[in-house]
Protein backbone atom coordinates (compact mmCIF):
# COMPACT_ATOMS: atom_id res chain seq x y z
CA UNK A 1 0.00 0.00 0.00
CA UNK A 2 1.42 3.26 -0.97
CA UNK A 3 -0.05 6.92 0.19
CA UNK A 4 0.39 9.53 -1.56
CA UNK A 5 0.42 13.41 0.45
CA UNK A 6 0.00 16.35 -1.97
CA UNK A 7 -0.26 19.77 -0.63
CA UNK A 8 -3.06 21.67 -2.59
CA UNK A 9 -3.73 25.49 -2.23
CA UNK A 10 -6.57 26.56 -4.53
CA UNK A 11 -5.63 24.30 -7.19
CA UNK A 12 -8.49 21.58 -7.64
CA UNK A 13 -8.12 21.59 -10.87
CA UNK A 14 -4.82 20.22 -11.31
CA UNK A 15 -5.32 17.98 -8.61
CA UNK A 16 -7.71 16.06 -10.47
CA UNK A 17 -6.07 15.87 -13.45
CA UNK A 18 -3.29 14.70 -11.46
CA UNK A 19 -5.46 12.40 -10.08
CA UNK A 20 -6.33 10.83 -13.38
CA UNK A 21 -2.82 10.11 -14.35
CA UNK A 22 -2.10 8.54 -10.99
CA UNK A 23 -4.83 6.23 -11.66
CA UNK A 24 -3.97 5.26 -15.25
CA UNK A 25 -0.30 4.37 -13.71
CA UNK A 26 -1.84 2.34 -10.96
CA UNK A 27 -0.88 -1.39 -11.24
CA UNK A 28 -3.27 -4.06 -9.65
CA UNK A 29 -0.38 -5.23 -6.63
CA UNK A 30 0.33 -1.49 -5.58
CA UNK A 31 -2.79 0.25 -4.22
CA UNK A 32 -2.91 4.14 -4.16
CA UNK A 33 -4.31 5.57 -0.98
CA UNK A 34 -4.18 9.76 -1.25
CA UNK A 35 -3.79 11.95 1.22
CA UNK A 36 -4.75 15.83 -0.07
CA UNK A 37 -3.52 18.38 2.58
CA UNK A 38 -5.90 21.75 1.88
CA UNK A 39 -3.71 24.29 3.03
CA UNK A 40 -6.76 26.42 3.83
CA UNK A 41 -7.62 26.87 -0.15
CA UNK A 42 -9.76 29.88 -0.71
CA UNK A 43 -11.89 27.82 -3.49
CA UNK A 44 -14.04 25.21 -2.30
CA UNK A 45 -12.47 21.41 -2.72
CA UNK A 46 -14.08 19.79 -6.04
CA UNK A 47 -13.11 16.12 -6.80
CA UNK A 48 -13.89 14.43 -9.96
CA UNK A 49 -13.97 10.46 -8.85
CA UNK A 50 -15.77 8.98 -12.06
CA UNK A 51 -12.56 7.91 -13.32
CA UNK A 52 -10.22 6.95 -10.33
CA UNK A 53 -11.67 4.01 -9.69
CA UNK A 54 -7.96 2.10 -9.16
CA UNK A 55 -7.75 4.50 -6.08
CA UNK A 56 -8.92 3.04 -2.91
CA UNK A 57 -9.24 5.81 -0.47
CA UNK A 58 -8.96 9.70 -0.59
CA UNK A 59 -8.93 11.75 2.42
CA UNK A 60 -9.14 15.44 2.80
CA UNK A 61 -6.93 17.10 5.76
CA UNK A 62 -7.80 20.72 5.80
CA UNK A 63 -5.90 23.36 7.46
CA UNK A 64 -7.50 25.82 9.49
CA UNK A 65 -4.94 28.40 8.35
CA UNK A 66 -2.57 29.11 5.32
CA UNK A 67 0.75 27.84 6.42
CA UNK A 68 2.51 26.80 2.49
CA UNK A 69 3.34 23.57 1.26
CA UNK A 70 6.53 23.06 3.33
CA UNK A 71 4.33 23.29 6.65
CA UNK A 72 1.40 21.32 5.05
CA UNK A 73 3.50 18.57 4.04
CA UNK A 74 5.12 18.98 7.51
CA UNK A 75 1.31 18.55 9.17
CA UNK A 76 0.41 15.54 6.44
CA UNK A 77 3.45 13.69 7.51
CA UNK A 78 2.47 14.30 11.56
CA UNK A 79 -0.55 12.87 10.45
CA UNK A 80 0.42 9.42 8.67
CA UNK A 81 2.80 9.23 11.96
CA UNK A 82 -0.39 9.10 14.60
CA UNK A 83 -2.44 7.47 12.87
CA UNK A 84 -2.98 3.01 12.77
CA UNK A 85 -0.68 2.34 9.64
CA UNK A 86 -2.20 0.50 7.16
CA UNK A 87 0.19 1.41 4.13
CA UNK A 88 3.72 0.38 3.46
CA UNK A 89 5.27 3.38 1.71
CA UNK A 90 5.07 7.05 1.49
CA UNK A 91 5.03 9.51 -1.37
CA UNK A 92 5.00 12.86 -1.34
CA UNK A 93 4.44 14.83 -4.84
CA UNK A 94 3.39 18.62 -5.69
CA UNK A 95 -0.19 18.38 -7.24
CA UNK A 96 0.51 21.53 -10.18
CA UNK A 97 1.78 18.58 -12.32
CA UNK A 98 5.71 19.59 -12.70
CA UNK A 99 6.42 16.10 -10.45
CA UNK A 100 5.62 13.07 -13.07
CA UNK A 101 3.07 10.08 -12.28
CA UNK A 102 5.19 7.91 -14.20
CA UNK A 103 7.72 7.83 -12.26
CA UNK A 104 6.37 6.80 -8.63
CA UNK A 105 5.74 3.08 -9.82
CA UNK A 106 10.23 3.10 -10.46
CA UNK A 107 10.64 4.82 -7.18
CA UNK A 108 8.35 2.58 -5.29
CA UNK A 109 10.44 -0.46 -6.86
CA UNK A 110 13.35 1.44 -5.76
CA UNK A 111 12.25 2.23 -2.18
CA UNK A 112 11.25 -1.91 -1.59
CA UNK A 113 15.10 -2.24 -2.76
CA UNK A 114 16.32 0.60 -0.46
CA UNK A 115 14.01 0.35 2.82
CA UNK A 116 16.64 2.55 4.99
CA UNK A 117 16.78 4.84 2.36
CA UNK A 118 14.31 7.92 0.89
CA UNK A 119 14.22 8.09 -3.07
CA UNK A 120 14.09 11.37 -4.39
CA UNK A 121 13.54 13.03 -7.56
CA UNK A 122 16.42 15.61 -8.69
CA UNK A 123 15.57 17.92 -11.10
CA UNK A 124 17.89 16.76 -14.70
CA UNK A 125 16.11 19.59 -16.11
CA UNK A 126 13.71 22.76 -15.35
CA UNK A 127 11.01 23.72 -17.61
CA UNK A 128 11.17 27.64 -16.53
CA UNK A 129 12.48 30.49 -17.83
CA UNK A 130 16.45 31.74 -17.68
CA UNK A 131 16.21 33.64 -14.80
CA UNK A 132 14.91 31.35 -12.66
CA UNK A 133 17.10 28.31 -13.73
CA UNK A 134 20.06 31.10 -12.72
CA UNK A 135 18.84 31.76 -9.10
CA UNK A 136 18.03 28.08 -8.52
CA UNK A 137 22.07 27.36 -9.65
CA UNK A 138 22.53 30.44 -7.57
CA UNK A 139 20.65 29.02 -4.47
CA UNK A 140 22.47 25.62 -4.93
CA UNK A 141 25.90 26.93 -4.99
CA UNK A 142 25.08 29.11 -1.89
CA UNK A 143 23.61 26.16 0.11
CA UNK A 144 26.41 23.99 -0.86
CA UNK A 145 29.08 26.84 -0.17
CA UNK A 146 27.20 27.56 3.43
CA UNK A 147 26.51 23.61 3.85
CA UNK A 148 28.55 21.24 2.45
CA UNK A 149 24.86 20.06 0.90
CA UNK A 150 24.12 19.34 -2.50
CA UNK A 151 20.34 19.54 -2.45
CA UNK A 152 19.62 19.63 -6.17
CA UNK A 153 15.78 17.96 -4.74
CA UNK A 154 12.30 19.46 -4.15
CA UNK A 155 9.51 17.61 -2.48
CA UNK A 156 9.08 14.85 -4.99
CA UNK A 157 10.17 11.48 -3.15
CA UNK A 158 9.06 8.35 -1.89
CA UNK A 159 10.03 6.10 1.10
CA UNK A 160 9.13 3.23 3.33
CA UNK A 161 7.53 4.33 6.75
CA UNK A 162 10.44 3.06 8.33
CA UNK A 163 12.00 6.10 7.67
CA UNK A 164 8.91 8.56 8.67
CA UNK A 165 9.91 9.17 12.30
CA UNK A 166 13.82 9.97 11.20
CA UNK A 167 12.57 12.26 9.19
CA UNK A 168 10.51 14.01 11.89
CA UNK A 169 12.94 13.46 14.37
CA UNK A 170 13.35 17.30 15.21
CA UNK A 171 12.09 20.60 13.97
CA UNK A 172 13.64 20.35 10.47
CA UNK A 173 10.53 19.73 8.62
CA UNK A 174 8.80 22.87 9.56
CA UNK A 175 11.29 24.67 7.82
CA UNK A 176 11.74 22.48 4.44
CA UNK A 177 11.08 19.21 3.60
CA UNK A 178 14.05 19.04 1.57
CA UNK A 179 16.49 19.85 3.55
CA UNK A 180 14.90 17.84 6.41
CA UNK A 181 15.30 14.48 4.51
CA UNK A 182 18.87 15.02 3.60
CA UNK A 183 19.65 15.83 7.45
CA UNK A 184 17.49 13.18 8.78
CA UNK A 185 17.56 10.18 6.73
CA UNK A 186 19.74 8.39 3.56
CA UNK A 187 18.98 9.70 0.70
CA UNK A 188 19.09 7.48 -3.02
CA UNK A 189 18.86 10.12 -6.04
CA UNK A 190 17.08 9.40 -8.99
CA UNK A 191 17.02 12.02 -12.48
CA UNK A 192 14.20 13.20 -13.79
CA UNK A 193 12.74 16.15 -16.13
CA UNK A 194 10.75 18.55 -14.40
CA UNK A 195 7.64 18.97 -15.94
CA UNK A 196 5.59 22.17 -17.01
CA UNK A 197 2.27 22.98 -14.55
CA UNK A 198 -1.26 21.49 -15.59
CA UNK A 199 -2.57 24.47 -15.95
CA UNK A 200 -1.68 28.56 -15.64
CA UNK A 201 1.69 30.04 -14.35
CA UNK A 202 3.25 29.70 -11.06
CA UNK A 203 2.15 32.04 -8.17
CA UNK A 204 5.40 32.11 -6.21
CA UNK A 205 6.92 35.42 -6.02
CA UNK A 206 10.94 35.86 -5.99
CA UNK A 207 10.52 36.93 -2.40
CA UNK A 208 8.99 33.38 -1.43
CA UNK A 209 11.88 31.99 -3.86
CA UNK A 210 14.22 33.57 -1.48
CA UNK A 211 12.72 32.94 2.00
CA UNK A 212 12.42 28.96 1.27
CA UNK A 213 16.45 28.95 -0.21
CA UNK A 214 17.19 30.30 3.38
CA UNK A 215 14.96 28.26 5.06
CA UNK A 216 16.84 25.20 3.42
CA UNK A 217 20.05 26.15 5.22
CA UNK A 218 18.88 27.36 8.43
CA UNK A 219 17.77 23.62 9.16
CA UNK A 220 21.70 22.68 8.86
CA UNK A 221 22.21 26.00 11.15
CA UNK A 222 24.78 24.59 13.35
CA UNK A 223 27.28 23.44 10.21
CA UNK A 224 26.65 26.86 8.96
CA UNK A 225 28.05 28.34 12.03
CA UNK A 226 31.06 26.14 11.78
CA UNK A 227 31.61 26.27 8.34
CA UNK A 228 31.49 30.46 8.77
CA UNK A 229 34.23 30.07 10.90
CA UNK A 230 36.08 28.40 9.43
CA UNK A 231 35.88 30.96 6.37
CA UNK A 232 36.55 33.88 8.83
CA UNK A 233 39.45 31.92 10.20
CA UNK A 234 41.21 31.34 6.25
CA UNK A 235 40.03 35.50 5.27
CA UNK A 236 42.05 36.59 8.36
CA UNK A 237 45.08 34.42 7.51
CA UNK A 238 44.84 35.54 3.91
CA UNK A 239 44.65 38.86 4.93
CA UNK A 240 42.90 39.83 2.28
CA UNK A 241 42.07 43.62 1.04
CA UNK A 242 38.68 43.78 1.39
CA UNK A 243 38.57 40.97 4.68
CA UNK A 244 36.07 43.16 6.77
CA UNK A 245 33.30 43.37 4.01
CA UNK A 246 33.69 39.15 3.88
CA UNK A 247 33.24 39.54 7.65
CA UNK A 248 29.92 41.60 7.46
CA UNK A 249 28.93 39.27 4.91
CA UNK A 250 29.61 36.09 6.71
CA UNK A 251 28.15 37.58 10.21
CA UNK A 252 24.87 39.00 8.44
CA UNK A 253 24.02 35.76 6.74
CA UNK A 254 24.05 33.61 9.99
CA UNK A 255 21.90 36.75 12.29
CA UNK A 256 19.63 36.47 9.27
CA UNK A 257 19.77 32.57 9.84
CA UNK A 258 19.00 32.68 13.27
CA UNK A 259 16.08 34.89 13.06
CA UNK A 260 14.44 32.98 10.89
CA UNK A 261 15.24 29.77 12.97
CA UNK A 262 13.39 31.73 16.02
CA UNK A 263 10.85 32.84 13.53
CA UNK A 264 9.45 29.49 12.54
CA UNK A 265 9.33 27.09 15.96
CA UNK A 266 7.65 24.14 15.46
CA UNK A 267 3.67 24.18 14.14
CA UNK A 268 2.67 20.41 15.06
CA UNK A 269 -0.25 22.60 17.43
CA UNK A 270 -1.44 23.71 14.16
CA UNK A 271 -5.36 22.89 13.77
CA UNK A 272 -6.53 20.75 10.78
CA UNK A 273 -9.75 18.69 10.09
CA UNK A 274 -9.67 15.17 8.36
CA UNK A 275 -12.36 13.60 6.65
CA UNK A 276 -12.70 10.60 4.03
CA UNK A 277 -14.09 11.78 0.60
CA UNK A 278 -13.66 8.35 -1.25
Amino acid sequence: MNTILIPVYNDWKSLNKLLLKINSTSVPNLNNNILVVDDFSLIKPKINFKKIKKIKKIELLKLEQNVGSQKAIAVGLNYLNSIKRNFNFITVMDGDGEDNPLEIKSMINLAIKNKKSVIVSCRKDRKENFVIKLLYKIHLFLTFLLTGNWISFGNFSCFHYSNLKKILRDESIWLAYSAAVKKNANIKRIYAIRLKRFFGKSQVSLSFLILHSLKIITVFLKRVLLISLAYITIIYLLSLKFSSIFYLIIISINILLMIIKIKNKTKNNLQYSIKKIK
